[in-house]
């Protein structure tokens, strides 16, 4: 079994490496793989029904053109949920 992972050229050579490293080890004991059919999976398609895909297609379309989050803004959306979280829930 050969095992083969597609990376941009401008990935750093170390991670590179790595890459290199670890589809050499797979292809060498493709028994550390498990096989996984994801259309067979019932818990994965509970998961992602039809809806939650449409989400993530039209996630994915908002953050290409460019209307995604700054990382800066995650932490600051995160931070205010955690307060209001920890706000409504001390005992």
């Amino acid at each position: 079994m050969r095992f083969e992972i597609n990376v941009p050229d401008s990935t750093r050579p170390e991670l590179q490496a790595m890459f290199v490293a670890l589809t050499r080890r797979l292809s060498e004991q493709p028994e550390l793989v498990e096989v996984i059919n994801l259309d067979e999976d019932e818990a994965i398609q509970r998961m992602f029904t039809p809806e939650r895909l449409a989400h993530i297609a039209k996630a994915e379309a908002e953050i290409d053109a460019g209307h995604g989050l700054t990382p800066e803004e995650v932490d600051a959306r995160l931070a205010a949920n955690r307060a209001a979280w920890l706000a409504a829930n001390r005992s």
